[in-house]
C-alpha cells in the first residue's frame, strides 16, 4: 500500500512537472509571435504611409515639373506648325491634353510638330510607371486618377502649374485613400517666344 501512494505521488509530480515546462516552453512563444506579427504590421504601414508622403512631396511635383516644361515646349513647337502660325484660342485646355493624354484635338501632338516630345511623358504615362514600380517593389495596388490640371502665368519668367489627383494604395494591411494638390514651377527661359513666332511667322 505505502509503494502505491509512493508510485502515486511520483507520477503526479512527473505530471505537474510535465505540464509546467510545456506552459513555460509553449506561452512565451506566442506572445512573442504576437509580438513580431505587430512589429511587421506596423512596419509594412509605415513603408506605405512613406510612400505616399513621397507621392505628394516629392515624385509627383518632379514629375509635374518635367511634363510642365515638355508640354509647353511642345504647345510652341505646336503653334509654330499651324499654317498660319496662331495662339492658342483656350491655352488651359490645350495645356491639360497635352501634359495628360499627349494629344490636342485628339490627335498625337508629337505627329503634328514632328518632334517627339510627349511620348511616354505624359502624366498618364508616369503615373502608370509608379503604379507598377509600386506593385513590383512594394506589393501595393496603386490607383492614381487625374481630377484637374491647369496652368498660368504668375510672373514674366514663370510658368506654374497645378495637378489635382486623388490616390488610392491598397495593401494587405490597409487602405489609404486621399485627394492630393500638387503646384511647381517652372523657368520660360530658353523656351521660344510665340509672340515673336506668331507674329513674324517664323
Amino acid at each position: 500500500m505505502g509503494k502505491i501512494r509512493k508510485k502515486g505521488i511520483f507520477f503526479t509530480f512527473i505530471a505537474i512537472t510535465m505540464i509546467t515546462i510545456l506552459i513555460l516552453v509553449y506561452t512565451p512563444q506566442a506572445d512573442i509571435s504576437i509580438a513580431k506579427d505587430k512589429q511587421s504590421v506596423e512596419t509594412r504601414i509605415f513603408t506605405v504611409d512613406s510612400y505616399i508622403d513621397d507621392l505628394e512631396n516629392n515624385y509627383f511635383e518632379t514629375v509635374l515639373r518635367a511634363a510642365t516644361h515638355k508640354a509647353i515646349l511642345s504647345l510652341i513647337f505646336y503653334m509654330n506648325s499651324t499654317e498660319p502660325a496662331a495662339f492658342l484660342t483656350d491655352l488651359d485646355a490645350a495645356f491639360s491634353e497635352v501634359i495628360i493624354n499627349g494629344t490636342i484635338g485628339s490627335v498625337p501632338i508629337d505627329s503634328v510638330t514632328g518632334k517627339i516630345i510627349m511620348g511616354n511623358n505624359t502624366l498618364v504615362n508616369w503615373s502608370n510607371r509608379i503604379s507598377d514600380t509600386a506593385r513590383d517593389t512594394l506589393n501595393v495596388n496603386t490607383s492614381i486618377r487625374i481630377i484637374d490640371v491647369s496652368v498660368t502665368q504668375t510672373g514674366p519668367w514663370n510658368i506654374d502649374s497645378e495637378l489635382v489627383l486623388d490616390i488610392a494604395v491598397n495593401s494587405n494591411v490597409a487602405d489609404w485613400r486621399k485627394t492630393s494638390f500638387i503646384a511647381t514651377t517652372i523657368r520660360i527661359e530658353g523656351l521660344h517666344d510665340p509672340y515673336y513666332i506668331v507674329n513674324t511667322d517664323k
